[in-house]
């Protein structure tokens, strides 16, 4: 069985967890006042909008952004990200690293 990351190992900051999986960064925001988050995934290197496997409701210059996801749907999307890119433990980003929507 895969060894995968679980939601209570992910470190929030002001409501917000941003990984970095160096092409790509997942960033989670805790939607107000509800068990649900929101996912947005950061582009760094500007590659094709596609990623295998991932479902996304909105795309917008280059991010993908899914709604509602539950602590287990981001459990699944972070093991999607690890075939993806083969990186089985991404970097936390600190507050101060948070990457910014600069597109």
């Amino acid at each position: 069985m895969v060894n995968k990351m679980k939601f209570n190992e992910l470190k929030f900051i002001n409501g917000i967890c941003q990984l970095d999986y160096n092409y790509y960064v997942l960033s989670f925001t805790q939607q107000p006042n509800q068990d649900l988050f929101e996912c947005t995934v950061f582009n760094r290197a500007k590659l094709p909008v596609d990623l295998p496997g991932v479902k996304t409701e909105k795309i917008k210059n280059n991010k993908w952004v899914k709604i509602s996801l539950s602590k287990k749907d981001i459990e699944r999307l972070i093991l999607k990200f690890r075939a993806i890119t083969g990186i089985k433990t991404p970097k936390h980003l600190e507050y101060n690293e948070f990457y910014k929507n600069i597109f």
